[in-house]
């Protein structure tokens, strides 16, 4: 029977990472030898108390450990995952600029498609957000992204939405196209980002903000 031991300092990892130690390590050896192995794995974690590990030459005491616990959960935070891709776009929604500048750089490049007043390349967070102000105008705020699939891939995420807005004043003027945003991040903030809008609907959306 495969047995994986896993030894760490007491302290470090909180009860849900030791759970994703052992859950994701031994899914490791099922891609490895085959899931009729998941039965007979034993998954360990060991914790060694501060003081019985030294490292380089030095005792691993109480402060290092707090020290490292600090660096891992700071790069934990701008860690790029499905959520934060979320809450990035939530940040939008507020208005708040100081939440918003949590996940979108100042120096951000933004592509918007299509060949309208709003379509072109963005420059920076304030040109950005200028042009998500126009669209909420020119969409009388009804402008709405339900957001149907998000993948990551190193420093990059492309997110699926189905974007749906009325024309302000002429309700008659509707829009609903499937459209997908190409995201680079760069320490947890989103540095560039393009648009690409699937079929028909860049037709649709030209007539929409013509």
């Amino acid at each position: 029977m495969p047995v994986i031991r896993t030894t760490i300092l007491e302290g470090f990892a909180t009860a849900e990472q030791r759970s994703e130690i052992t859950t994701r390590l031994a899914d490791t050896l099922v891609d490895i030898f085959g899931d009729v192995t998941r039965p007979y794995i034993f998954s360990i974690v060991d914790e060694i108390k501060p003081g019985a590990w030294s490292i380089a030459g030095s005792v691993a005491n109480e402060e290092m450990i707090a020290g490292g616990r600090q660096i891992s959960q700071e790069s934990l935070a701008k860690k790029l995952t499905v959520s934060r891709v979320g809450a990035a776009y939530d940040a939008l929604a507020t208005g708040d600029r100081a939440k918003i500048e949590e996940y979108w750089d100042a120096d951000i490049t933004w592509l918007v498609p299509g060949e309208t007043s709003v379509s072109g390349t963005k420059t920076g967070l304030d040109d950005f957000l200028n042009f998500m102000k126009e669209v909420g105008g020119l969409s009388g705020n009804s402008f709405n992204m339900e957001r149907t699939g998000v993948f990551i891939s190193g420093d990059q995420s492309v997110d699926l939405s189905l974007n749906t807005a009325t024309r302000a004043g002429d309700p008659s003027r509707a829009l609903s196209i499937d459209v997908a945003h190409v995201l680079r991040w760069r320490e947890g903030k989103i540095i560039e980002g393009r648009g690409a809008i699937f079929g028909t609907g860049t037709t649709e959306y030209n007539q929409f903000f013509a």
